[in-house]
């Protein structure tokens, strides 16, 4: 926050509010402020994909990988099964059950040059048309079952590409036989298995339940999607079930991170076990919360396949610097300012001290048809009132307004130039230290 100017709390023309001024850590594993904004974006990229993909002709599937667990494994371990490890300056990085999907003969097929028959050149990934799929990562935990990350991933199907890297694109869409699907998803259960089995036998689930396939029909299901995105807490949407993670609570008596933080927050402040949200001892969850932040370091939580955005007419990409775009961007989605005031340094700090940040961004929005900058003062006044810090709120003439405006959309163009060049230096660099998936995809 910039000591001198303090925030600006504002109402867009759509009728929601920003908060501009703060800075952003766009944690999306660890910061439930963040990752709400973050997953929401994502959610809709991910439906627009989806919507884009079947209206071209091509199939999708909803598919999910769990693991066999236990309360004595460690989450750790259990990500470097699925996700693989990450590299080191002491141990390059070993691929896990995920990237093992996507490689081998059968998978890709085989060179010419290994003297195979033509018949076996042709791989399980020519044969149902893969283009690329969108992988995110769930954690939950509970008490007697431990730790339980699983992976969601819509997988892309039926279509034919052509070109390498940048200039890789569809050139058409056609309808995978039964056979082939059938061939696809016994290939898949088999390889995830027998990836789980290697690393250890305990993590081995039947083949039945480990891996599962659901596939949407037409273009409706994709388009229904939108429809719940960011209000709808039941999980079972697949943009949802990849993208919002944190607005799942977890089945089985388990909890999601954020009720291990939500709970954590409960009883420091004063409540009981008896009435505090989730589950476990003060001790439990402060533990269980330590360990998920060492695991999830350094890991995307939300994945596409090299160069699928490109061949949907996508921008964007997968890194944390990709996340922080989006919650600016998220910012200028309401469009133009048309009121706001000004929180000082200090008040802000005592709105945040009771809990009152999301009151008082709600106080700024114009739901109720008011969009007097006075009115939308007096409202902000009057939650700020709570923490005594009403005097810290200073209504914003229109010029004022105007110019925050201004500022927030050159922010952004600027965000966006950097981006790009940035996502242009990283296809570039043949070394960059992808998951196997977008390494298969640059030599395919």
């Amino acid at each position: 926050m910039d000591p001198a100017s303090g925030v600006i709390v504002a109402q867009t023309a759509a009728g929601t509010s920003v908060v501009l001024g703060l800075m952003r850590c766009g944690r999306i594993w660890l910061c439930p402020v963040c990752a709400a904004s973050i997953r929401h974006k994502r959610a809709e990229e991910i439906t627009t994909a989806v919507v884009e993909w079947i209206r071209r002709g091509g199939t999708a599937y909803l598919v999910t990988f769990t693991a066999r667990h236990g309360h004595t494994d460690r989450l750790a371990d259990l990500m470097d099964a699925l996700q693989g490890t990450r590299k080191t300056a002491d141990a390059p990085r070993r691929p896990g059950a995920y990237q093992r999907l996507i490689t081998g003969g059968t998978w890709a097929g085989r060179r010419a040059t290994d003297g195979h028959r033509a018949a076996d050149r042709e791989g399980i990934r020519d044969r149902i048309g893969y283009v690329g799929m969108i992988r995110a990562t769930e954690v939950t935990v509970g008490q007697i079952n431990g730790w339980h990350p699983h992976i969601h991933a819509i997988v892309l199907v039926g279509g034919r590409t052509e070109g390498e890297r940048a200039d890789k694109h569809v050139v058409e869409t056609f309808e995978p036989t039964a056979a082939s699907l059938e061939e696809w998803h016994g290939h898949w259960r088999s390889v995830w298995t027998g990836a789980l089995r290697k690393v250890n036998p305990g993590f081995t689930p039947d083949q039945k339940h480990g891996v599962d396939f659901k596939r949407l029909e037409t273009e409706r299901d994709a388009n229904d999607l939108a429809e719940y995105i960011a209000k709808t807490q039941d999980g079972k949407t697949p943009a949802l079930e990849l993208a919002r993670a944190d607005l799942k609570t977890a089945a089985h008596g388990n909890v999601a991170p954020f009720e291990l933080l939500g709970r954590i927050g409960d009883l420091t402040g004063g409540m009981t076990e008896d009435d505090a949200a989730g589950v476990g001892s003060l001790e439990w969850n402060l533990a269980k919360w330590h360990e998920y932040e060492r695991a999830t370091k350094g890991r995307r939580a939300i994945e596409w396949t090299r160069y699928l955005r490109q061949m949907l007419g996508l921008d964007g990409g997968d890194t944390e610097a990709d996340d922080l775009d989006l919650l600016l961007a998220a910012d200028a989605d309401g469009g133009e300012l048309r009121a706001g005031v000004a929180v000082t340094e200090d008040g802000w700090h005592a709105v945040t001290r009771r809990a009152l940040d999301l009151a008082t961004t709600q106080a700024a929005e114009g739901k109720d048809g008011n969009t007097d900058p006075a009115a939308v003062g007096e409202r902000v006044r009057e939650v700020l009132a709570l923490a005594d810090a009403a005097d810290t709120v200073v209504v914003l003439t229109s010029a004022e307004v105007a110019e925050a405006y201004a500022a927030m959309l050159d922010a952004l163009a600027l965000r966006r130039e950097e981006a790009a060049a940035r996502r242009r230096r990283e296809a570039d660099d043949d070394d960059q230290d992808d998951d196997a998936d977008t390494r298969q995809e640059r030599a395919a």
